[in-house]
């Protein structure tokens, strides 16, 4: 909580009651949350901001790259930055799984980055399928 404290400090933000329970909410999940279910999970911890409100923080937390958002199957997901991963996304139930992949990837991208004389700082990679419920 220091590092991203400072983070915000640093671009002349404050720490406001709600950007800190999005932050603790976020980081106590391990999985990707939605608008509407950070929403609820605030609500559960006695903090009821509006919604636009809650917008407006996600938006300032995610151009501090404190949170980043993920667009998967089209809908807006949230987390705090951990390890880089990637994700699995089943069609028919929305199940969303992270996985990691070894270091063929980071070699791959470093090799593209030098290739085209570009200078990547993220990417997201999915693959959308069905789980193994669903393929029954």
């Amino acid at each position: 909580m220091n590092t991203i404290h400072k983070t915000i400090q640093s671009s002349g933000g404050r720490l406001t009651k709600t950007r800190k329970a999005i932050i603790y909410v976020l980081s106590e999940n391990c999985c990707l949350l939605t608008k509407a279910t950070l929403i609820e999970k605030l609500k559960t911890k006695k903090i009821k901001p509006n919604r636009s409100t809650i917008y407006r923080e996600l938006q300032f937390l995610t151009k501090k790259n404190i949170v980043i958002k993920n667009t998967l199957a089209g809908v807006d997901y949230y987390e705090i930055p951990q390890d880089h991963h990637h994700h699995l996304v089943c069609l028919g139930c929305g199940l969303i799984s992270k996985i990691e992949i070894g270091n063929h990837l980071k070699k791959q991208e470093k090799q593209i980055a030098e290739q085209n004389n570009f200078n990547i700082v993220n990417h997201s990679l999915e693959f959308y399928g069905y789980c193994h419920k669903c393929q029954a």
